[in-house]
């Protein structure tokens, strides 16, 4: 596998940071100026603003695009999961978290939720297979912009995870590998049922993420959260930046820099298994891994979530013997 570069920086100054890791990265980069360029951003919290990409970063990032590359059509694209389960619309929390700001520096505003689900996957559910709607964006270069955070399922949600918004949204429960009846039925906090939703959801991400794959990851690690995410927990001031056109690669990076092992991410381990990316970094354009390390405090079922190893007999190579933080 053709291994991409993925950059590091360390910067805590909310307007310097996304010139500083686009400088970096962007001698790498297969961006034309002609290129349609969407972005998709994580809009997975209705009132939590650490659960989101923030605004300032992706006016900074529309406005970076348009000086250096010449990027003229740009779009900001997003089906907020955080709109569907309170009620409320997407367009409604594009409002609310100030999105309407980058409309003014020239990009278009999409809600994906309003487009039409025309494609399908079969997904793996606790009640076996199903179909899951999705819908496609026309773009020529899609940038996937997320903030670092733990999760319920996973122990880190990250740049593949943000691919939801563009299934259905009544599908994306489905996603997580059991229907809403399922799901409901689920004590989160006893059942044995949630490794197997591990499993069940790390392998639906890896098809989807066959079916729309991010051109570019930019993770913005200015701040991310931890504990109880991706919508409960508690912010984290991390101040670091990484971006690769490789999304696994930048996502096992993003593990590393965040505590936890690569190899107990489940949507890592089965993308890096259909060739979608790496999962190993061997250079590290900027800064050395290890200085902008900082542990995030797990979500409370971080110790079960790990479990899924075990109905997962074969997550690593060589018997076991990968174990991996990165070239120090």
């Amino acid at each position: 596998m053709k291994r991409k570069e993925v950059v590091l920086i360390k910067e805590t100054r909310q307007n310097e940071f996304v010139r500083k890791v686009m400088d970096t990265i962007s001698p790498y980069l297969n961006l034309k100026s002609s290129d349609k360029v969407a972005i998709k951003i994580d809009l997975s919290g209705s009132r939590e603003i650490y659960s989101n990409t923030h605004h300032e970063t992706v006016e900074s990032l529309v406005c970076y695009l348009k000086d250096h590359f010449g990027t003229s059509d740009i779009s900001v694209i997003e089906g907020s999961d955080g709109a569907y389960y309170c009620g409320k619309t997407t367009g409604d929390i594009f409002y609310k978290f100030k999105y309407k700001e980058v409309e003014l520096n020239g990009a278009k505003l999409v809600n994906l939720d309003e487009c039409t689900h025309d494609n399908e996957i079969e997904v793996f559910t606790l009640s076996g297979m199903k179909r899951v709607r999705f819908t496609r964006f026309d773009a020529d270069y899609i940038i996937t912009v997320v903030p670092p955070k733990t999760h319920n399922i996973f122990p880190v949600a990250l740049s593949i995870p943000n691919i939801i918004g563009y299934v259905q949204p009544e599908d994306r429960v489905l996603m997580y590998g059991a229907t809403a009846a399922e799901m409901k039925k689920i004590n989160f906090s006893t059942s044995d049922k949630l490794p197997q939703l591990v499993v069940n959801a790390g392998k639906n991400f890896a098809r989807l993420l066959k079916e729309i794959k991010p051109s570019m990851t930019l993770v913005d690690g200015l701040y991310g959260m931890e504990g109880k995410g991706p919508v409960k927990g508690s912010p984290v001031f991390h101040g670091f930046a990484i971006a690769s056109e490789d999304v696994v690669l930048a996502d096992a990076l993003t593990t590393y820099i965040m505590g936890f092992e690569v190899d107990d991410v489940s949507y890592i381990t089965f993308a890096y298994r259909e060739g979608l990316g790496n999962n190993r970094w061997q250079n590290v354009i900027g800064v050395d891994p290890p200085q902008v390390k900082f542990p995030y405090r797990p979500h409370p079922f971080f110790q079960r979530q790990k479990q899924w190893r075990r109905l997962n007999h074969n997550h690593t190579r060589d018997n076991g013997k990968e174990k991996y933080e990165g070239n120090h």
